[in-house]
């Protein structure tokens, strides 16, 4: 064998260890197994965003925050070394098996300005994995009634409340016929009032004088929340809700009886 080919074997034999090693290298690579996806909570709770790894061997786990002021994600933590004076933020590891762990990221107390996208985040020179999770922060929100019958010409008051904030930033829509208004555009004889009390901002809506016009949904908003009662204004509402509960009950004691009558069988038939 000329010293070429020495030379040429030895340059292959390097070229097929070099591949092999990155292979390795690749296939040993953390994973993550949790996927980006989306998580809501009220105002005040922990928030708890998971990140699940395998082999995480000698690497970290990253914990970004996307900043929308500069379109950039910036880090929150790494490993269990947080960088934010905020006191709120912490992180919890703990592992499962040799190869399994999980890193999450604790949020409590949360707030309004917690809501956003966070990034887990697993990266070297060569490579990384990260998920995203979308956080959304909302606010304790209700409607009362959510569904009422009236006459017309009755009075009708729908109690929109927030809770643990106090806002008058509450818009009401209603929408009919597949078609959605601001109510303003188009109704009168329509009242709001609002109020602030024991923690709970309520925004009334009142219809004074309720017509058949007025039956759709009904919906309060306040930013990405929103939450809709059903109104139907109809001669003979009374009647027809008294109707509806009467056959309501007449099916719940009919399905009693049917299972009183199987029981009883299957107990004549045990004696038997």
């Amino acid at each position: 064998m000329t010293s070429r080919q020495v030379s040429l074997a030895v340059f292959l034999l390097l070229t097929i260890i070099h591949e092999l090693t990155a292979t390795v290298q690749i296939n040993d690579f953390p994973r993550i197994l949790t996927r980006t996806h989306n998580q809501t909570i009220n105002v005040s709770d922990t928030a708890i965003l998971t990140c699940h790894v395998t082999n995480l061997g000698n690497h970290h786990v990253t914990w970004l925050k996307y900043d929308r002021n500069t379109s950039i994600f910036l880090p929150l933590t790494v490993g269990e070394e947080v960088f934010l004076s905020e006191k709120r933020y912490s992180v919890s590891s703990y592992s499962i098996s040799s190869v399994h762990s999980y890193w999450n990221l604790e949020i409590y107390n949360t707030q309004l300005a917690d809501d956003g996208t966070y990034e887990c985040k697993i990266s070297n020179r060569r490579r990384s994995v990260s998920i995203k999770i979308h956080l959304h922060v909302q606010i304790p929100m209700s409607i009362q009634p959510s569904r009422l019958y009236v006459e017309p010409g009755s009075e009708v008051e729908l109690d929109c409340m927030i809770y643990n904030i106090n806002t008058s930033s509450i818009t009401w829509h209603f929408s009919s016929s597949n078609q959605t208004y601001h109510y303003n555009d188009y109704l009168y004889d329509i009242h709001e009032k609002y109020q602030h009390e024991k923690n709970i901002s309520t925004s009334q809506l009142i219809i004074r004088h309720a017509q058949p016009y007025h039956s759709g949904l009904w919906t309060c908003t306040y930013r990405r929340q929103r939450r809709s009662a059903r109104i139907v204004v109809v001669k003979g509402a009374m009647q027809r809700l008294l109707s509806n509960n009467r056959s309501t009950s007449n099916v719940q004691c009919t399905m009693s009886l049917i299972l009183f009558a199987l029981l009883l069988g299957h107990h004549i038939t045990r004696r038997i």
